[in-house]
């Protein structure tokens, strides 16, 4: 398999992490980012491969695979051991809500966070009101995080698709001034969350490409 992947693509970072989790290796092909260029260069074969120039886009020999919810889904039905879904049907609905509330912040509000604060390093220069609008939405999604957690391990019953999402998303919200002090259960978790290899290692690597940008 051969995933076109960008360090900072939060969406991209599900991929990875679904499938360091299931042991599965792909070549990885980076789509590099930086403040001054953004997204590129795209080389011609990544292309033909998303035709919207997205990442995460997934080669598994003749298929290709686009979009990070529909890719982790077919890693899900093609190499089902070991699970990343709840056995059950209410199970599977509760996590992909989850994992959609996740893509739905990440989409709309990091991507505004990403844009007014990593982009403009002057507060004075940034939309206070766009600003606002995302913390105000974050403080509602970690309130709702917080009751759903309560002293749970994992969001769904067992560790699934949906806390990878979810701490993708706080993880990138963090960085861009998302305060989860006071949720005791969503801080709890998370740390249980970046104690995994696999969630460490993926930390180290987005923090260090951060950090270059």
């Amino acid at each position: 398999m051969k995933l076109w992947s960008g360090t900072l693509s939060p969406f991209s970072a599900k991929v990875r992490l679904a499938l360091a989790e299931k042991g599965l290796r792909a070549e990885l092909a980076e789509i590099p980012w930086s403040r001054a260029t953004l997204w590129g260069p795209k080389p011609e074969a990544f292309l033909a491969v998303s035709s919207k120039g997205e990442v995460p886009a997934l080669e598994d020999g003749a298929l290709a695979v686009v979009d990070s919810t529909v890719i982790n889904e077919y890693l899900e039905d093609a190499f089902p051991a070991p699970p990343l879904m709840p056995a059950d049907a209410a199970g599977k609905a509760a996590c992909r809500g989850w994992e959609d509330r996740a893509d739905t912040m990440m989409a709309m509000h990091v991507t505004t966070l990403i844009q007014q604060v990593f982009m403009i390093p002057d507060p004075a220069d940034r939309d206070a009101a766009a600003v606002d609008e995302a913390m105000t939405a974050f403080a509602s999604y970690l309130d709702d995080l917080e009751a759903a957690l309560g002293d749970r391990e994992y969001l769904c019953g067992t560790f699934s698709l949906a806390d990878i999402a979810t701490w993708i998303c706080l993880l990138f919200a963090g960085t861009l001034g998302v305060d989860s002090t006071g949720h005791t259960a969503v801080q709890a978790w998370s740390a249980g969350m970046s104690a995994r290899p696999v969630f460490a290692a993926e930390l180290e690597s987005i923090m260090g490409a951060a950090a270059a940008a």
